[in-house]
């Protein structure tokens, strides 16, 4: 029985739940009850001078104040909205008489208000406050309806209540499945971004693989290649030669943590200089692209790597979302960094905002995994532009 006494203290006592409107209509709502509260509490003010035989102008201003700020609080606040009107009911069923052979106690206004404060209190509040409502509202009807209309009302009552819980259940489950939607696809994201990790790990691995190679065989070869070398520096030599060893066999171990079974890396990775064969391919595919190759500059494999991948995920997107426009990639390095520029145009191009594409998350990552950073975003002229940074000494 604790439910009852809980609705019951949340319909006496309660607040109402904050509203946060979306849209240009929602946000003038208050506005508007606010003007529609104060004319209509003057027209209630109106028809108690016309059609009152007692209670005297004092009732008549005090009942028609407190209908228009009912009627004022019903976009904001519409369960205070009823508690008013309650009281107002009562009070003109006690102190004020209509003359006219009406079959209630209660004047138009009053009578049109009251469903749309119930309707709006459904839609707003739990069933338990809603029940509750309606069993004042019934106490009305019981008390000042004659017997032969308690009928027609009771059904209207129901009717408005039981649509306006309707639809206050209809947009529960409409925000409880946002909100599974937001949550899967942040999931998804987070699975995107190990995802993509793991496979910058498992390309980089053949990166790191060559340098340790060459670092183990030119250790365990310098006694052979150089004369007169000292017996203490060649077993210094063979000491990091098996060093060299020994950290290869841990990173293939730490492949195999990483490793995917249903992807087998058997060719070597691309380097900076492929690109040239990436940008055939998409010439050849009908992709117009204005490149501007670097020749002869040297960097860092991993950091070659990361710029070929993030070249062919962006001429991807392009491809998917701006097919037929026009590519534009630029290189160029200083001292400390190399510089990754692709654009392309056509209005309304561009791959999907953040957080819908996985694409734009691996470019990122790759970036991020040589120290780098990368930018990415719409441009003036309606296409979209990439800009990624890699830092060629590896600290950034």
């Amino acid at each position: 029985m604790g439910w009852i006494s809980k609705d019951l203290g949340q319909f006496l006592l309660g607040r109402d739940p904050a509203v946060h409107p979306r849209t240009r209509l929602g946000r003038a709502l208050p506005t508007i009850g606010v003007i529609a509260g104060f004319l209509l509490g003057i027209a209630a003010f109106q028809y108690y001078l016309g059609n009152a035989t007692r209670g005297g102008q004092v009732w008549y201003v005090f009942c028609s104040v407190l209908i228009g700020l009912s009627i004022a609080l019903i976009p904001s606040r519409p369960l205070l909205a009823w508690r008013l009107a309650f009281v107002t009911a009562i009070l003109t069923g006690l102190r004020i008489h209509l003359h006219q052979g009406t079959p209630w106690e209660f004047q138009p206004v009053q009578m049109l208000s009251y469903p749309v404060i119930l309707f709006v209190v459904a839609v707003r509040h739990r069933r338990g406050v809603v029940i509750w409502s309606g069993a004042s509202a019934l106490l009305l009807i019981l008390t000042y309806v004659e017997p032969k209309n308690i009928g027609g009302l009771l059904l209207a009552l129901l009717a408005v209540l039981a649509v306006g819980d309707q639809i206050r259940r209809r947009r529960e489950v409409q925000r409880a499945l946002a909100e599974e939607e937001e949550r899967t696809e942040l999931a998804q994201a987070r699975q995107a971004v190990v995802e993509q990790r793991n496979r910058i790990a498992r390309e980089m691995h053949d990166v790191v693989a060559h340098h340790m190679s060459l670092i183990a065989v030119r250790a365990e070869t310098a006694v052979y290649r150089i004369e007169g070398v000292p017996p203490a520096v060649a077993e210094e030599l063979q000491a990091i030669a098996g060093t060299s060893r020994e950290a290869l066999t841990e990173m293939r171990r730490l492949l195999g943590v990483l490793r995917d079974d249903s992807v087998a890396l058997t060719e070597p990775q691309p380097t900076l200089d492929e690109l040239a064969g990436l940008v055939r391919e998409a010439r050849e595919a009908g992709v117009p692209v204005e490149f501007a190759p670097l020749p002869g500059v040297e960097v860092p494999p991993g950091v070659g790597l990361a710029a070929f991948r993030i070249v062919q995920e962006a001429l991807s997107n392009a491809r998917r979302h701006a097919a037929g426009s026009p590519v534009t990639i630029r290189l160029s390095r200083d001292d400390s960094d190399l510089t990754v520029f692709v654009r392309n145009g056509l209005p309304g191009a561009g791959p999907p905002p953040d957080g819908k594409g996985h694409g734009l998350l691996g470019m990122r990552e790759r970036a991020a995994a040589v120290g780098g950073t990368l930018t990415a975003g719409p441009v003036g002229d309606g296409g979209y532009e990439v800009v990624a940074t890699l830092p060629l000494n590896g600290d950034a």
